[in-house]
């Protein structure tokens, strides 16, 4: 049951942000649909890397890693570019996009470090939830990689959408603070 703990408090947390954008009162219903969009991507990422793993890709080789209080670290990259690790791309698109929508970043240092942001939160929050509860998660360098990859196709995708037609679309999801 403790191995639940984090993400339930994580849950809780995400429950007080569903309320604040509910009550937010300037948001046209299209800017709506982003942030409530973004929320539901955002719980299901959640549920995907701090609770506990109802399914696992296992290497079908040998992978050298790290043990360190039980939590299995990999700092070495891409020795096993399986299934996983293109999963963890695609994972990470919409982040990109929903960022692209939300947080509009304009310099290639903002879209390099959104990315970059990205996987280091999941992992870092992986390693500490596995610290205290022992998730059963590995901490992967190749996740931070391919994570940040997935946030940076997904911007890319909005800025490509952004020179079409859909372009009138993409402006009225985009969010205002």
């Amino acid at each position: 049951m403790k191995v639940w703990v984090p993400f339930i408090i994580i849950s809780i947390i995400l429950v007080i942000f569903l309320i604040k954008i509910i009550q937010r009162k300037q948001d046209t219903l299209w800017q709506k649909v982003t942030l409530l969009t973004a929320w539901i991507y955002l719980y299901f990422i959640c549920r995907i890397c701090f609770a506990p793993a109802p399914f696992s890709f296992s290497p079908t080789h040998e992978i050298h890693y790290f043990l360190i209080h039980g939590i299995i670290l990999n700092l070495v990259p891409f020795q096993a570019m399986d299934t996983a690790f293109w999963l963890n791309v695609v994972m990470t698109i919409p982040a990109g996009i929903y960022y692209a929508l939300i947080w509009h970043p304009q310099t290639m240092k903002s879209i390099f470090l959104f990315g970059l942001f990205t996987g280091l939160t999941l992992e870092t929050t992986q390693f500490i939830i596995n610290w205290f509860v022992q998730l059963g998660r590995w901490v992967e360098i190749d996740d931070l990689i391919t994570n940040a990859v997935g946030v940076w196709i997904g911007i890319i995708i909005i800025w490509l959408f952004n020179k079409t037609p859909v372009k009138q679309l993409i402006e009225k999801l985009k969010v205002t603070f």
